[in-house]
């Protein structure tokens, strides 16, 4: 891959949100300012080798491959990441911190992977204990308390407390008071969308997709019934629309995201977010989508960009002590 390497002098940070599915990789400035960010198609899936040395040596060639020429231009520059890549299945498993927690990461709590080039750290996940007779389940995540640091480093501060929606291959609805999060819940919804369409019925009754907001907002009316038929019913109720030639096959796949995103909002709602302001993080379209699920319940959303999970490396460097100053003020950064 052809990299185009920018002026690394006023670099300050390699920063990597390194998921399941993909990575992000920046290169960052004073403040956090981004100066270069790559997107390789390098997630745990793709890296995962079937034993841990095969797996250690399939982590650095693709860390090499996305930020190599980055660290041969500064090989001084500290190295920070977050996500899958320190699950049991990533580089090396780096924890998790419990819940409440206030997100103050320090060096004791980064796991360092030593490799080729240098050394990189990586940030633990949170978890939601489960309860001790087993009744309740628990909750974890990786490189969404990232994300949350990051926009909470976007938002002046206030009272109260807030809810932070981060949607995407499992979302994730996180209640925070006093600049900590207090709980969260995940719903696998992304990934439950993904088998439906790819290995169900659904797949095979839907034609070539194309954007149909009408019939997202059709889906997203199914959270509304009272009763509710529930999320498998209304899931095969979409069959038949498309049988009956009540819903065009190519604007099934929206319908359906409508549905599945209804029926998370409908049970999570009244759990993290009664009288919160809450925040949408993370990708533009998919924060359009839950937006207008909140509204169909009388919620209105703020939305943060993308890009947090930068802005949260880069706090969490500072904390951490790989950084030796505060960021400076960034009139770049995307606000509220």
């Amino acid at each position: 891959m052809i990299q185009n390497t920018p002026d690394t002098s006023s670099a300050r940070l390699i920063a990597l949100d390194w998921g399941t599915s993909s990575q992000r990789a920046w290169l960052l400035g004073d403040g956090g300012r981004i100066l270069d960010v790559r997107r390789p198609d390098f997630g745990l899936l793709g890296t995962t080798g079937d034993d841990p040395q095969s797996r250690t040596r399939a982590y650095e060639a693709a860390f090499d491959e996305a930020c190599g020429d980055w660290i041969e231009a500064a090989p001084d520059l500290p190295a920070i990441a977050c996500g899958m890549v320190g699950s049991a299945q990533g580089w090396r498993e780096a924890g998790y911190l419990t819940t409440p927690t206030d997100l103050a990461i320090g060096a004791g709590d980064l796991t360092t992977v030593p490799h080729a080039r240098g050394v990189l750290h990586l940030v633990p996940g949170l978890r939601v204990a489960s309860a001790a007779d087993g009744s309740v389940p628990g909750d974890v995540m990786r490189g969404e308390e990232t994300q949350i640091i990051g926009a909470l480093g976007l938002l002046p501060p206030a009272d109260g407390p807030l809810t932070i929606v981060l949607p995407g291959t499992h979302t994730k609805w996180a209640r925070v008071e006093d600049r900590k999060i207090v709980s969260f819940a995940t719903s696998m919804s992304g990934e439950l969308y993904g088998l439906v369409m790819q290995h169900g019925i659904l797949g095979r009754t839907a034609t070539t997709g194309m954007r149909d907001d009408a019939a997202f907002d059709r889906g997203l009316d199914t959270g509304t019934a009272a009763p509710s038929r529930g999320l498998p019913a209304e899931l095969f109720g979409a069959r038949a629309l498309v049988l009956d030639g009540l819903l065009d096959p190519a604007s099934l796949p929206d319908y359906v995201s409508g549905v599945i995103i209804a029926d998370e909002v409908r049970h999570l709602l009244p759990h993290y977010a009664t009288g919160h302001r809450i925040l949408l993080c993370g990708n533009a379209d998919l924060c359009r989508r839950y937006a207008a699920g909140l509204r169909v319940h009388g919620v209105a959303a703020d939305v943060v960009a993308e890009e947090a999970a930068a802005q949260g490396l880069w706090r969490v460097a500072i904390d951490a002590g790989l950084l030796d100053t505060e960021p400076s003020t960034n009139p770049e950064k995307e606000t509220l």
